[in-house]
């Protein structure tokens, strides 16, 4: 009996060894690849922030915490860290709302919906730096339409990109007509999803479209809005083509981006260890809006 139950648990071990190996053998590949394609990079970049590395002045030498240092006495940098958080603030916001909106348009029942539908998307499929070109022209104050047809309506003509406020009203206008199609589809997803007879017994119960709205639609469509607002505040912190494509960081630094000034560093002037502090600066961003988005998720996960 104890030789039986001895055999047993050797092969029971044998057999756990084989798993964890076959494990090992089938999972190695992926982690290797993305600890090559990941986890190098963001090293690297942490290693030459803290050095001078620099094409043009050919040095390459530990300097500390130097470059972190004048990232906070660079104004293109303190100014790119402001308008990056409001671009992305603001952008977010009017997407939310408005994609909401033109989901439950999209969601309602009418002849040509699904054509409706169709050209909703046209926006969104456009590549971005496509976009941002198309609307420099369009609102350019000598040759664009849109403020031909304001001089012809107010015989006024707008200069657009000459005032900071105007340009970065631009940016975010055009940033939110550009990814609002695809917020009003993952929302009209949701709206798919809530149950007809809801809304047949508020109707009963003499509720209007508002309270309709309010009391059943909202709520059940909360966890994808705060899902939502996360994913695009996250992913448009890094957002680089659009700046570049429609104002290129002007006038000044008033739509500089923290993507766009690690671009100009490094791309424009070859100053790999200044470019580099940035890009750890804009990732500790990330990380940290992140963080705060996963907290105020799991609350509202929580509440409803």
């Amino acid at each position: 009996m104890q030789d039986s139950a001895l055999t047993k648990d050797r092969a029971s071990s044998r057999w756990e060894r084989r798993r964890i190996i076959t494990f090992a053998a089938l999972v190695a590949p992926v982690f290797i690849f993305r600890l090559i394609t990941a986890a190098y990079p963001i090293l690297n970049t942490i290693w030459l922030s803290f050095t001078n590395m620099s094409m043009l002045n050919q040095t390459n030498e530990f300097v500390g915490f130097a470059n972190y240092v004048q990232m906070t006495k660079d104004p293109a940098v303190r100014s790119g860290i402001g308008f990056t958080v409001g671009y992305v603030l603001v952008s977010t916001a009017l997407q939310l709302v408005l994609g909401l909106l033109v989901a439950l348009m999209l969601n309602a029942s009418y002849r040509g919906r699904g054509f409706g539908r169709a050209v909703n998307l046209i926006p969104w499929a456009i590549p971005t730096i496509v976009a941002a070109y198309a609307f420099r022209w369009l609102l350019d104050d000598q040759f664009g339409l849109i403020p031909q047809w304001i001089f012809q309506i107010t015989g006024h003509r707008p200069v657009i990109f000459i005032s900071p406020f105007g340009a970065q009203s631009a940016v975010i206008l055009v940033n939110v007509w550009k990814n609002v199609p695809f917020m009003a589809i993952i929302f009209l997803a949701g709206l798919q999803g809530v149950p007809l007879d809801l809304y047949e017994a508020a109707k009963v119960d003499g509720s209007n479209t508002w309270q309709r709205f309010w009391y059943i639609t909202l709520p059940l469509v909360m966890p994808l809005v705060v899902t939502m607002s996360l994913f695009f505040v996250v992913w448009q912190l890094a957002n680089f083509d659009l700046v570049y494509g429609l104002t290129y960081g002007g006038p000044g630094t008033a739509t500089v981006t923290l993507a766009l000034r690690i671009f100009q560093e490094g791309m424009l002037f070859y100053k790999f260890g200044y470019a580099s502090a940035i890009s750890v600066a804009l990732l500790l961003l990330v990380g940290l809006v992140g963080l705060i988005g996963l907290v105020i998720n799991r609350k509202v996960e929580i509440n409803l």
